[in-house]
Order: structure tokens, then C-alpha cells, then sequence
């Protein structure tokens, strides 16, 4: 109860003092604001209106702008700083309009301060005011001056590109790797094209050993790392490096200095390579060491002997060599009459004599002639030399060579013998025999090949082929004879030769390259057999083959009409059958739920049956529908993640899977050119059937796993021993099966199990076989009785 006599306050006086605390603290609050926003370090300033009148700004502001408080505060924006209406007005109109703030990086803008034009850079915020109401009345604009850090980072930029113009426009090769792992990030075209033979945007950002991996067995990846850790320049003259690129591994000589980058805090951030190619210069000095290497074999591998006579006195001087050829000791000396007295008589004036009066003209000396030893035993000699002369063209020196050659006369001699022997020996054979000298120019024939054209051996050498050749072979006979002989490769072909009675004959020629012990082709060796007979019978047999697969491509056009007749005429006859179906599924339903009454227990069974029958007869169709779908012509194949397709099959097929407590686990799944629509099929049998065939009171498990095998490890005999498969597998702990019955399973209406026990129509497993072949692969099934089932998918990779 309350007391009369209390005096009760009065509620409106509450409110008022209630409001006036309001109003002081919102006037504190927007001072200590205002306060706090004078103090800040960066440039803050208050605009309000759409004419963006200047409420406040701080210090920071007036120093940014170049104005002062009475030159900027309480006038409109534009008015005190109109330099700046083109950047920031749309910008500020759009922040207003939207209630949604704009931040700025780096804005460039030109400034009137300090007394003078400034190009200036900015970061800033504009962040709309809005009033209790939720209106918005005006702008707060937070910046900061970065000109300095921007100037900087352009000069840092420019002479980054002066250092890298610099870097592509040297004539020497030079690159810049970065970091410890030797990122190439430049290199000049010097580099690039001598060197790596490779363009900028192959190597450009990539591991220097992921480009050139060759050099992980060389030495110039740990003296980078030495580089980089240690900060020292190395160089190096003519060093060996192997380089490999589009036309193979290159070897090459280089001069090269690795110099350190370093950032300002003096780290190694990078490393300069400069190289210069002196591969030519290296090589050009190992070819003159090799020369006088030659000559020096030459002369004492080869037995090469050296001599100087004077044509005025005929004094000789020889080396060592010289003697022995002659059958002496290298030490015993001899006058150039004592060497002349060994020639044989019957080569001294005909041979040696001769060759030295036609040195005296032409200033050549060569000769090859038999000399006498002291023991009477012949050897083979030959000379070379030339004559020097004085300046009045008077002869007055030969310098020249001398070496024995009997092994090589005697090895001419056996080769005359066995030479003989062949032609003996080919002109009993009835083959044709001919010969060709290195260039391709036939220069023998056999006996058989004179009998067979009639012609003279004048007569065949003078037209050789182009005279019994037949005019249809001809053009292509010479093609092919002149591409053998450029590039030394065996000759073969079958040609029409004409017979001495005008009869062409059909004949398979063949030549072989014999080669020098060098590889070089010595001369050509051919055979023409007669194949007359044959070419007849298998031209004949051609013709046959031709008339038979024009028979079969004709059959199989028709087999092919006929199955697309077929295919239809199912579609149609298996959609026409499910109208009358349904009907009976449907009068059947009604009378069950109309007539219940009216009808005996043994009616509503058979009713009952009629339905379920109905029922499997229209999955029946269905699935002979889906195995038509299967053998479809049109195979569409997409890109697709088979992840995506489980994905749906499991929502599909989610209220079974909720009702049998099942769990399905699975690997990540690989992503395959595939018909989407058959894969989701396939993934739908497979899993639907170990959904199927579970153990009573038992909650299915499938696990789908995935991954890659060899083909030689697949137990299948269609597998490809040679082929990489990406395997996936469906596994499951259900009733299992007999393997011995595995193939019955993939069969059209083949069941393991009575239709009482498991309900189904046995074509689904088919519709999977024909899905998984029709993407060229392979489909195998494992099973234990009462264990659980296993289905593998194999597809090829390539």
C-alpha cells in the first residue's frame, strides 16, 4: 500500500533530466571524437552535404593539402582545393549515393602547395556518416600521404629494368637464378639460343634443375650453392658442361662467373651468371693437337717414310724408315744411285724413270713400283713427291714420302682371283647377277641376263635398265634405285623385265651395299629372281579378296540396318508392352481397394500375384530397355568426375541406403572420359545389387576403392599386359558367391538365386559387362559364399 501523504515524482521531469544526461553525453563523446581525430598521425577530415562542405579537418589534413585551418574549414571542398575535383568528386558522389565506404591505393592526384605543383600519391578511406535515422549526411575521409614510398618503389623499378635491359641486351649469355633453389627468373637471348636452346616462357620462373636435370651429375649446381651461402664470386675458364635441349645433349667449353645479388640488408637474394661460349676456340686447339698427333702417327704408326733430294746433286737425306724398305737396317746409310740399283729391272725405265721425268713438268712425283732386297725377295713401294723451285722457277728440290704396299698389291692380287671366280660362278646360276660400282653405275651382268634380253654385252651396257624395263616400272624403278643409293640402303622391288621374245615377266630384284671396313660403300651387288608366276597367282588371290570384302562390307551394312530395325522395334514393342501393364497394375490396385470386400481370401491372392507379376515384368522391360540403351550406337563421352557421378547414384538410391542402414565408404575417385549417363547406370547396378544381397538383420557395408595396376597383374586374359588399367572396386559384406559360377553372372537372365528369395531380373550385371566394354575396358567379379562380393572395373589409360 502506498502513503497518501508520499509526494510521488514526476514522470515528464524524469524524462527531460533523462534526455539532458543524453545530450551531454553525446556532446562529450563527439568532443573527445573530435579530439582524438585533431591528435591522429594521419590526415582525417569531416565533409557533409552534397557539396561537401568542410566540417573539420586536423593537422595532418591542412599539412597534406598545403592549406591552412581558415582556407579549407567551413568552406565547400571543391572551393578550397578545386585542383582535385576531377579525381575525387565522382568518388565521393558514388560513396554518398551507395552508404558504401571506397578505399584508395597509391591514388596519384596533383596538388597546389607549398607554392608550387606537386604530383602527390595517396591512401584513403571514405567512409559515409550516417545520422541516428539511418540518412546519410555526410563523408569521413582518412589519408595518408605514400609519395615518398611510391617514388621510391618506381626508381627501385626503373633500375630494375635498366639492370635487366642491360642483362638481355649484353652480347654475352648471361641469366639471373634466384633464391637457393635457382629460380631462372631472366635470361638474355645469348643464353637462350646458343646455349639452352629453349625461349623465355619455357624456362621463365622454373627450377633451374627441373629445366636442366642433366646437371645434377655436374659440377655447377654445388658451386652455385657455394655462391649462394658464401656470397663470392667464382669463375672458371673453359670448363666442360653438358647441356641438353630440343636436338639433344650438346657438349660445350665455357668461360663463366657466377656473381652474388644482394638485398639491402646484404643477403643473397639471387645470382648473376654470365657465360661466353669458347667451345669453337677449344675445339679448334684439341683439332691442331690432334693433327700433330696424325702426322706424327702417320709417320711411325704407318710406317711412312720421308725424303729430300737435291735435283742439282742428288743427295738424299731420309728418315730411318726409308732403309728398311729397301731391306736394310734404318741406320745404314745409302746414295740415291744405290736406291735407284734395287728397283726391279723391268719397273726402273718403264715406271720409276718415266714418273720422274713427268715430275720435272708437272712438279708432281708419283709412282708405285717393286724394289729388290738384298735377300732377292720383291716388295711393292710407292712414292709421292713434290719439287720445290728456286725463284727463277729452276727445279731445285723433291720432297716426298715412301711407303711399302706389298700387303695391298698382294690383297689386289687375291681379289682379281676371287673376282674371277664370283663371275664364273654367277654366269652358271639361272638368277640374274649384276654389279654397280659406289655410285649406283652398273658395270656387270651375268650370263642369264644377256640370254634372257638377247642383247649384246655392248648392247646392255649401253642402256642398261631403261632397255628392258617395262615403260610402267620405269619412272618409279629409277626413284627408287637413286634413293638407295644416296642413302646406302638396301634396294628392293618388283618390276616387269622384258623378255628377248617381247614377253614381260614379272621379276624381284634386290641389291646390297658391300661396305668398307670405314662403312663407306664400296660398290653394289643385285639379284632379279622370277616371280612371274607367283605375281600372277597372288594378283589373282588380291582380286578375290577385294570381290569378298566388298561382299562383307555389303553384308555388314545390311547386319548393321537390320540391327538398328531390331533395336527400334524392341524400343517401340517394349514401350507399347508397359501401357497394358500398367492398366492391369492399375484395375488390379482398384478392385484390391474397391472389391476387398466382395472378394475371397484365395482372390485377393491371385490378385496379388497379377500385380507382382506385372511388376516384375515391367522391371523386365525396363532393363531390357537400359541393355538396348547400352548397345546404343551413339557413345557421347565428356570429361568427367567420377566423384560427382557416386554423388548422385547415392542420392538416388538414399531411401534404400537409409532403410537397410547401409554404409558406403570411398576412396577419391579419378576423373575419366566416360558416358555419363551409362556410368551412372553402372555405379547404380553394382552398388543397388550389394544392397541387395545381404544377409537377413544384416547392415550392408560397401567399400568402393580406386587406384592403378599393370596389366600383366590382372587376372583376366583379356587384360593387356602392355596397358596401365585405373582400377575401381566395389566391395561388400553380403552373401557372396560361388566363383565358379562367375561368368554366368554377367550373363542376360542368368541368377545365382530363385526369385523368392532375391527379387530381380539377372540382366542388370549384363547392362554393367556392356557399360565398362563399351568404354574399352574390363569387368571382373570375387566372391565367397557368405563372405561378401567383390566387382572390378579396369580401364585403360591410353
Amino acid at each position: 500500500m502506498v502513503n497518501e501523504s508520499t509526494e510521488l515524482p514526476n514522470p515528464g521531469s524524469y524524462f527531460d533530466h533523462q534526455e539532458d544526461r543524453n545530450k551531454k553525453q553525446s556532446s562529450d563523446s563527439e568532443s573527445r571524437f573530435r579530439d582524438t581525430m585533431k591528435q591522429a598521425p594521419v590526415g582525417m577530415v569531416i565533409l557533409r552535404g552534397e557539396d561537401f562542405l568542410v566540417e573539420m579537418a586536423n593537422d595532418s589534413y591542412l599539412n597534406i593539402v598545403g592549406r591552412t585551418e581558415e582556407e579549407l574549414v567551413g568552406r565547400l571542398l571543391f572551393d578550397a582545393l578545386p585542383e582535385v575535383r576531377e579525381y575525387v568528386k565522382p568518388v565521393l558522389t558514388k560513396v554518398l549515393q551507395t552508404g558504401e565506404p571506397f578505399h584508395g591505393n597509391e591514388f596519384e592526384v596533383t596538388l597546389n602547395r607549398f607554392g608550387k605543383k606537386e604530383l602527390c600519391y595517396f591512401n584513403f578511406v571514405y567512409q559515409p556518416l550516417a545520422e541516428t535515422s539511418g540518412e546519410l549526411s555526410g563523408i569521413i575521409v582518412v589519408a595518408t600521404e605514400v609519395t615518398q614510398q611510391v617514388l621510391s618503389k618506381q626508381a627501385l623499378q626503373r633500375s630494375e629494368n635498366q639492370f635487366r635491359s642491360l642483362v638481355t641486351q649484353s652480347q654475352f649469355a648471361k641469366a639471373i637464378f634466384k633464391g637457393e633453389d635457382f629460380v631462372i627468373s631472366l635470361a638474355n637471348e645469348a643464353m637462350l639460343k646458343n646455349l639452352w636452346r629453349r625461349t623465355l616462357d619455357e624456362v621463365a620462373g622454373r627450377k633451374l634443375l627441373d629445366v636442366f636435370p642433366e646437371l645434377k651429375e655436374q659440377k655447377f649446381i654445388a658451386i652455385l650453392k657455394n655462391v649462394y651461402e658464401t656470397g663470392t664470386i667464382h669463375r672458371e675458364n673453359e670448363a666442360l658442361a653438358q647441356v641438353d635441349g630440343p636436338d639433344g645433349m650438346r657438349t660445350f667449353y665455357l668461360d663463366y662467373q657466377y656473381a652474388p645479388i644482394f638485398e639491402e640488408e646484404g643477403k643473397v637474394s639471387a645470382i648473376m651468371v654470365s657465360v661466353n661460349d669458347v667451345t669453337e676456340k677449344v675445339k679448334f686447339r684439341q683439332q691442331i693437337s690432334e693433327a700433330a698427333d696424325r702426322l706424327s702417327l702417320a709417320t711411325d704408326g704407318t710406317k711412312l717414310a720421308t725424303w729430300d733430294l737435291n735435283l742439282q746433286t742428288r743427295d738424299i737425306i731420309y728418315s730411318g724408315r726409308l732403309a728398311t724398305l729397301f731391306g736394310y737396317d734404318e741406320n745404314k746409310l745409302l746414295t740415291h744411285a744405290e736406291l735407284r740399283d734395287h728397283v726391279h729391272p723391268d719397273d726402273r725405265h718403264s715406271i720409276v724413270e718415266k714418273a720422274f721425268e713427268l715430275a720435272l713438268e708437272t712438279g708432281t712425283y708419283y709412282y708405285e713400283a717393286r724394289v729388290i732386297h738384298p735377300d732377292k725377295s720383291i716388295h711393292w713401294i710407292r712414292t709421292q713427291g713434290k719439287i720445290l723451285y728456286r725463284d727463277n722457277h729452276v727445279p731445285h728440290r723433291m720432297l716426298g714420302t715412301m711407303m711399302d704396299i706389298t700387303d695391298r698389291k698382294e690383297s689386289e692380287l687375291a681379289l682379281k682371283t676371287s673376282e674371277g671366280k664370283f663371275r664364273t660362278l654367277a654366269d652358271s646360276m639361272p638368277q640374274f647377277v649384276w654389279t654397280g660400282d659406289r655410285e649406283g653405275n652398273l658395270n656387270y651382268f651375268n650370263k642369264s641376263v644377256y640370254d634372257y634380253t638377247g642383247l649384246t654385252p655392248a648392247e646392255m651396257h649401253k642402256h642398261l635398265w631403261r632397255h628392258i624395263v617395262h615403260p610402267e616400272d620405269l619412272k618409279e624403278n629409277t626413284r627408287l634405285w637413286n634413293i638407295s643409293i644416296e642413302n646406302g640402303t638396301d634396294f628392293v622391288r618388283e618390276h616387269r623385265l622384258r623378255r628377248f621374245d617381247g614377253e614381260f615377266r614379272w621379276k624381284l630384284s634386290r641389291a646390297i651395299p658391300q661396305r668398307n671396313p670405314d662403312g663407306s660403300i664400296n660398290m653394289w651387288v643385285g639379284t632379279s629372281t622370277d616371280i612371274h608366276e607367283s605375281k600372277l597367282f597372288i594378283d589373282e588371290l588380291e582380286t578375290k579378296v577385294q570381290l569378298r570384302t566388298k561382299e562383307l562390307t555389303i553384308a555388314n551394312s545390311e547386319l548393321v540396318r537390320t540391327n538398328m530395325e531390331l533395336a527400334q522395334f524392341a524400343y517401340v514393342a517394349s514401350h507399347d508392352l508397359q501401357e497394358p501393364l500398367r492398366k492391369i497394375q492399375t484395375f488390379a490396385t482398384r478392385i484390391l481397394e474397391t472389391e476387398n470386400d466382395k472378394l475371397s481370401e484365395k482372390g485377393k491372392d491371385y490378385f496379388s500375384r497379377m500385380q507382382a507379376s506385372s511388376t516384375r515384368m515391367q522391371q523386365l522391360i525396363v532393363d531390357l530397355l537400359a541393355f538396348s540403351r547400352a548397345n546404343a550406337v551413339e557413345k557421347h563421352f565428356e570429361r568427367t568426375d567420377l566423384n560427382e557421378i557416386l554423388k548422385v547414384v547415392k542420392e538416388q538410391l538414399g531411401e534404400v541406403i537409409s532403410q537397410k542402414n547401409a554404409v558406403i565408404t570411398s576412396e577419391l575417385l579419378p576423373t575419366r572420359d566416360v558416358i555419363v549417363y551409362q556410368f551412372e547406370q553402372l555405379f547404380t547396378n553394382i552398388i543397388a545389387n550389394s544392397l541387395k544381397f545381404v544377409k537377413p538383420g544384416q547392415a550392408p557395408l560397401i567399400q568402393i576403392k580406386a587406384g592403378r595396376i599393370a596389366g600383366q597383374s590382372i587376372a583376366l586374359s583379356e587384360a593387356d599386359p602392355g596397358q596401365t588399367y585405373t582400377y575401381i572396386s566395389f566391395s561388400d559384406n553380403g552373401i557372396g558367391f560361388d566363383e565358379q559360377f562367375k561368368d554366368r553372372i554377367f550373363q542376360v537372365f542368368q541368377r545365382l538365386h530363385n526369385r523368392s528369395s532375391y527379387d530381380g531380373t539377372g540382366i542388370g550385371l549384363a547392362i554393367c559387362k556392356k557399360i565398362v566394354e563399351n568404354h574399352k575396358g574390363l569387368l571382373d567379379a570375387t566372391g565367397q559364399p557368405g563372405i561378401g562380393a567383390s566387382f572390378i572395373i579396369y580401364l585403360p589409360e591410353a
